[in-house]
């Protein structure tokens, strides 16, 4: 059995949900505006938010970001989620101070884990992406008749 069986197309909704429910959740849960644990969760939320946007799969605005990047920074926002608290005493403020950021964070690992790392490649996928590379390749074309002319 495969270990990544999660499709990246399932991981981009998830992700959508999950970043600006991140924003949302320590102002939701009552907690004070300049708390680690709360400033934790909005900067890992918007971050999230920004790259998942970027990534390079099916429900991203640009793909720039490689998946497995994307996963790494998955990997790495869900530790921090979930450490944070537990390094800063804030546990001791009672259960909604760490236990989201706790399960949030163990779930974002998860995630990062079993994700696929590439986005299918459909026919639509390769002509859009040859269509890229053409259009780049004109750009640079006429990038580089222009400064020779200036040159010249």
């Amino acid at each position: 059995m495969k270990m990544r069986f999660i499709p990246t197309s399932v991981h981009g909704a998830i992700d959508h949900v999950v970043g600006p429910a991140l924003v949302v959740a320590p102002t939701l849960l009552r907690l004070k505006r300049t708390s680690p644990e709360g400033l934790t969760a909005r900067a890992v939320g918007g971050v999230e938010a920004i790259y998942s946007n970027l990534t390079d799969y099916e429900m991203s605005m640009k793909n720039v970001v490689p998946m497995k990047v994307h996963l790494a920074l998955d990997a790495v926002g869900g530790a921090t989620l979930a450490l944070v608290p537990q390094l800063t005493g804030a546990r001791q403020r009672g259960k909604k101070h760490w236990l989201p950021h706790l399960a949030i964070g163990a779930f974002e690992v998860g995630m990062a884990a079993f994700t696929k790392t590439e986005p299918p490649k459909t026919k639509a996928g390769r002509v859009a992406r040859i269509a890229k590379l053409v259009a780049t390749a004109k750009v640079a074309k006429e990038t580089a008749k222009t400064a020779a002319r200036a040159i010249a």
